[in-house]
């Protein structure tokens, strides 16, 4: 067997050029194979460690607990620890959102609570508040210092009148630089207080608390005993809130592991195809070599093990380096994806755990797994290569040289021309050509489809979707806020600030091409969510939105006389997550509630159709305009939705900002903001995804290389003598472009035409999943483009080279080459 390496050594030092583009192959399958992996490995760990940082302990919680419950949970055998929270209010502030909580000293240390300095409230009088909250309020005070602050109690699910209230600063929160940037802050205060304001048999806990649990345990089996554990309190579903963020972060969560392996498998796919391909074009060419080693005495399993080692080889000179280089780029890219996650306290975190090493971001395993896959691909590449050379007889090698002195017969032409030469050439070898474009189009489909992907998830076609025109000004209501009455939605439509004269206004500003009214009316319905009456808004929508609303029914039909009936409705799909049961033809009853009566009216669900969230954002039914105006004296006209001549012009958004401010309770959302949304969103996803793709379609492109080098290299004698009775260089040139040509048309007409089929049915399924509020199909043109074009400046570029190196050479060294 140490002969056996010798011989293998030998050749792989031979077979130089056949080796080097094998080598380049599986150097960039390592390189995709660490860093795939490591990227998605190291991302989640970063993740997890930052949240495990900042983020809260608790695994759940019960919501609405009262005190008996709360003690009988205390005594479960499964609680390993546990806290209480419970929201007494708000201080009431129109600049900031400021909630009141009561905690126990184990609900802080599970909400990672820290005091910057101070004690935590005990007496009645005492709060914690933040500096932020302070500044917000406008009120200037320090530690011990006595305060008045605007407070709400909560009586029921509503907040009650404003209630100035004197406190005395006990300590101070931290300010997070989200609270500051969302200008949301929290007050702490006493039990004794919360008992004096809300009666004991009114107090409501969130019940805080882990289960005894290790971190092997899976995130869904650890859920089901926590589902379990509150089905015995008679605690529903409903009630029980997990946090996601730390259950992810510390427990098993059995879809990561499917998403890698799918990955690495189209991986190893490509390596095995690219290094297949490379083996099985040159092996035609060393036909005689095996044969002549078999006729010394080499065995099949011997012959075999020559052409596995020498790939491997190969490998152990490849392997290293792309781990080397994987390992050297890591860290940088982990880097550059947090810097374009924009500033947040998450990022500072990220860039702080990698700065300073507390994360691994090099587990030994995952270079033990790169290595076994990475040779496990090779392995995969040679079996056949190795089966056929162990195959080889003596005489099959003798035959063989025959058949090269000129017994293989071709078919001749009398006005012999370079195209006519190529195609000799090309279908000599058909089955090597055809398995080059097999091989080169495999990985272009799948460049395509993953394109597809990329361009119908686009962040214009995403806000397009979130809006239905470019900018939306609807009501601002509020529910429950006794101290707020004037924002409840029948207070407001009583006197509905979207009137005709605003709707007047805003026409005849520059840029606006018009104004779409949509009407919104609340109502109660028989239809249930998780077993409790539901509450639905019914859409109404002009007579100019009826083609779309056609087009997306996906059960029934309607037509716009239907739905200016009245009885008749559309039911949005989305309604069926929450009421499956809803089908075509069902009676649903609707109640309305004017001037302290409940109106009752039967509708006949007459088609189900799927939208686009910007036409019927979170409204279940939907009727003409006319139809829903007609359910309430009152105007219940819900929101203009204007379109511009631009997706974005800053003079008309400020002036449309000024109306709206003007007219007071009226909220506007921009295409702009949903654009910003979604292009941040997306653009780390768009950036894996191409360079991915682009390290891909290096691995395929090695087989044109290699496809190319070894006809020319088989054929120096050939084209020598051609030289030698008349063929010019031009000549030459030509005929290696053509025949490079041919593999890149191939290549091309599965790639883009197979690919192009191949992605519809995966925008279908992410139009299915609302995948990046995804609604409309798009080619990628530019993909297709660039395909093209790549292809074709490697062909020439390589046909170039290829013709350049043969001239390199006198036509006497040509044709004396043999092989």
């Amino acid at each position: 067997m140490k002969m056996v390496t010798k011989v293998a050594y030998a050749n792989m030092k031979y077979h130089k050029s056949k080796n080097i583009l094998t080598g380049i192959a599986i150097f960039l399958t390592t390189l995709l194979l660490f860093l795939v992996p490591a990227v998605g490995f190291d991302s989640v760990e970063l993740q997890f460690a930052v949240t495990n940082k900042l983020y809260p302990t608790w695994q759940a919680l019960y919501r609405n607990v009262d005190t008996d419950t709360v003690n009988r949970l205390r005594a479960h055998h499964d609680m390993e620890t546990y806290g209480l929270r419970s929201d007494v209010g708000k201080i009431a502030n129109e600049e900031a959102e400021i909630s009141m909580y009561y905690m126990d000293e184990t609900g802080m240390e599970l909400y990672r609570i820290e005091l910057t300095e101070g004690h935590v409230p005990k007496e009645k009088s005492e709060i914690m508040v933040s500096k932020g909250m302070l500044d917000s309020l406008g009120i200037h005070a320090g530690l011990g210092d006595t305060v008045r602050f605007p407070v709400q109690k909560y009586v029921g699910n509503q907040l009650d009148y404003i209630q100035e209230t004197e406190f005395q600063i006990c300590g101070f929160l931290p300010d997070s630089e989200a609270a500051l940037e969302n200008q949301t802050y929290m007050a702490l205060i006493s039990r004794e207080y919360m008992e004096e304001i809300i009666p004991g048999e009114e107090i409501r806990y969130r019940f805080l608390f882990r289960v005894s649990a290790d971190e092997r345990t899976e995130i869904d089996k650890l859920k089901d005993q926590i589902k379990g554990i509150a089905g015995k309190f008679g605690i529903s579903e409903a009630e029980i809130g997990f946090n996601d963020d730390y259950l992810y972060a510390n427990y098993t969560d059995p879809a990561q592991l499917p998403i890698i392996c799918l990955i690495m498998l189209v991986i190893i796919v490509a390596g095995v195809i690219t290094i297949y391909s490379i083996y099985y074009i040159s092996m035609t060419q060393r036909i005689q070599e095996f044969g002549r080693i078999k006729a010394m005495g080499a065995t099949r399993k011997q012959v075999r093990q020559i052409v596995l080692r020498e790939g491997f080889c190969v490998a152990l000179i490849a392997l290293p380096l792309g781990l080397a280089v994987s390992t050297v780029l890591l860290k940088p890219l982990l880097l550059y994806f947090v810097n374009m996650a924009g500033k947040s306290a998450f990022r500072q975190g990220y860039e702080e755990i990698l700065r300073n090493g507390e994360c691994n971001l090099y587990p030994w395993w995952l270079y033990l797994l790169t290595c076994v896959v990475a040779l496990v691909t090779v392995y995969l590449s040679l079996l056949h290569p190795m089966q056929k050379a162990a195959g080889i007889s003596e005489v099959e090698a003798m035959r063989y040289q025959e058949k090269q002195s000129g017994s293989r017969e071709r078919k001749g032409y009398q006005d012999l021309t370079v195209g006519r030469l190529a195609k000799t050439n090309l279908y000599g070898d058909r089955k090597k050509s055809v398995l080059t474009i097999l091989t080169m189009s495999i990985t272009g489909m799948f460049v395509m489809v993953v394109a597809t992907a990329l361009s119908c998830a686009s962040p214009s076609e995403s806000a397009d979707s979130d809006l239905y025109g470019q900018y939306e000004l609807s009501l601002d209501t509020e529910s429950g806020n006794q101290e707020h009455p004037e924002k409840e939605w029948d207070r407001v439509i009583a006197n509905n600030p979207l009137t005709a004269e605003l709707k007047a206004q805003i026409e005849r500003l520059d840029g606006v091409e018009r104004v779409e009214t949509f009407t919104n009316v609340m109502v109660e319905s028989d239809l249930q969510y998780q077993g409790e009456i539901a509450a639905n808004q019914v859409l109404g929508l002009p007579e100019s939105c009826f083609e779309e609303l056609k087009k997306g029914i996906v059960e029934g039909k309607a037509s716009w006389s239907d739905l200016l009936e009245g009885d008749k409705v559309i039911v949005n799909k989305a309604l069926l997550y929450w009421c499956p049961e809803v089908k075509v033809g069902d009676q649903i009853q609707i109640r309305i509630e004017e001037e302290g009566q409940m109106v009752s009216r039967d509708l006949e669900v007459i088609a189900i159709g799927d939208y686009r969230f910007g036409l019927t954002g979170f409204c279940d039914l939907i009727f003409s305009k006319e139809a829903a105006d007609s359910l309430l004296r009152q105007d219940c006209t819900g929101s203009f939705q204007v379109l511009a001549e631009k997706k974005y012009d800053a003079k008309l958004e400020k002036e449309l900002q000024e109306l709206a401010a003007s007219s007071g309770l009226v909220a506007m959302q921009t295409w702009k903001e949903k654009y910003d949304f979604w292009k941040n969103s997306m653009n780390i996803t768009q950036i894996v995804c191409i360079a991915f793709l682009c390290i891909l379609s290096m691995i395929c492109i090695m087989n044109l290389i290699n496809t190319m080098i070894h006809s020319v290299h088989i054929r120096k004698k050939e084209l020598g003598m051609m030289q030698a009775i008349g063929m010019t260089d031009a000549q030459m040139a030509k005929m290696l472009r053509m025949e490079g040509l041919f593999y890149t048309s191939g290549t091309l007409l599965l790639t883009i035409g197979a690919g192009s089929i191949l992605g519809y049915p995966v925008f279908l399924w992410m139009k299915a999943q609302h995948l990046y509020s995804v609604t409309h199909y798009h080619y990628p043109t530019e993909a297709a483009v660039i395909v093209v074009v790549v292809m074709v400046a490697v062909q020439l570029l390589l046909t170039t080279a290829l013709a350049r190196s043969v001239k390199k050479e006198s036509l006497i060294d040509r044709i004396r080459f043999s092989e």
